[in-house]
């Protein structure tokens, strides 16, 4: 403990005087690390997160730049738990493209992305650049894929007060799948494709976005009668500026077949500004529905139906510095989880969070 004490301190004093660097003309490096610590009751949360990146931009000519984006975060030790020890931290390549800049307002761009579907699909990682002490969807992908690799069309156009970006994305991912319960499923995202539309305003931000894609699992005891997954994605997210208010929702839906559950999400926050200080009011909620399991062998015991999570949370932002900002919040959970051939099942969770965000 008084290791992870004297490391957060002198975490802070240094990043006190930490800003974004230019190193040269052309190279401009940046960085953010985030702690947070816990106190809940609910089972399997760390009582102490630290995660942080860096982020490097190279120009290499008037019209064509590289970024690269790395992630570190605490990954398992040997029992397969989670641990903050830096012997088990992971490294994770977030982003790594080149773009290339056409006339027009066009940009080319090619390389290695996150889902472009959401809002905070360039910042989730980044604890500084949002209000809340976590953000309100827990995960920014779907069963176990957020980032991809291929191309990007991007198109910046303004009409009367309004600025618009059209995306298009198109590519594969490689990542391992994951679902709730079973066996570890294996395959290739294919044929993904993203359009997204965002515009901006005086008054508000919107942001639409569509995201669709195709796989075929792989597993080794072949209990998948119909391996063939297809996936689709709605995120529709915006702000709403009133003087010092700021409203924020979001609704997020996937569908899938086969195996997967599909989801929706839902959140909307009110937060006001008062000089350094944000206190806000975060709603969010989870709706999970679970498939028979005819598809994938012998039923269980007692198959899931449904799970519904929601939270309120009530917090404060305190910026401290240009680059660095405090938070504190209080979240009630209710978990209710429902069964075809059982009981529902119902939770409560309290948590009292702290987190440090800094950016540098």
């Amino acid at each position: 403990m008084n290791i992870v004490i004297t490391s957060l301190f002198l975490f802070f004093i240094s990043s006190i005087s930490l800003n974004a660097e230019q190193l040269t003309d052309t190279f401009r490096l940046d960085g953010y690390a985030n702690i947070k610590t816990y106190i809940t009751d609910k089972e399997r949360v760390d009582d102490l997160q630290i995660s942080g990146g860096l982020q490097g931009r190279y120009q290499i000519t008037d019209s064509i730049s590289a970024t690269g984006q790395l992630h570190f975060k605490e990954g398992k030790n040997d029992s397969d738990e989670h641990s903050n020890s830096l012997n088990n931290y992971e490294t994770e390549l977030k982003w790594l493209y080149i773009d290339y800049y056409l006339q027009e307002d066009i940009t080319l761009r090619v390389g290695a992305f996150q889902f472009p579907v959401f809002k905070s699909s360039e910042t989730g990682d980044i604890g500084y650049t949002y209000t809340w002490t976590e953000t309100p969807l827990s995960f920014y992908g779907v069963f176990g894929c957020d980032d991809f690799e291929g191309g990007e069309i991007l198109k910046n156009f303004s009409y009367n007060d309004f600025d618009f970006l059209a995306q298009f994305s198109f590519g594969k991912s490689e990542n391992e799948l994951s679902k709730e319960s079973g066996p570890t499923l294996k395959g290739d995202v294919n044929n993904l494709i993203g359009l997204t539309l965002k515009t901006s305003h005086d008054l508000f931000m919107l942001n639409i976005g569509y995201l669709e894609a195709s796989t075929t699992l792989q597993t080794t005891d072949n209990i998948i009668k119909d391996s063939h997954v297809d996936f689709n994605m709605y995120a529709i997210e915006s702000e709403i500026y009133l003087d010092e208010y700021t409203i924020k929702s979001g609704f997020i839906k996937t569908e899938l077949t086969n195996v997967f559950a599909e989801d929706f999400n839902y959140y909307s926050s009110l937060e006001y500004n008062y000089n350094d200080f944000t206190p806000y009011f975060l709603y969010s909620q989870e709706n999970i529905l679970f498939k028979k399991s005819d598809n994938a062998g012998p039923p269980s015991l007692s198959q899931r139906e449904k799970q519904n999570i929601e939270k309120y949370s009530i917090g404060l932002r305190y910026d401290y510095d240009v680059n660095i900002v405090f938070k504190v919040a209080y979240t009630d959970e209710f978990e209710t989880l429902e069964y075809y051939d059982a009981d529902s099942q119902n939770k409560s969770h309290d948590t009292y969070t702290w987190t440090m965000n800094v950016i540098f």
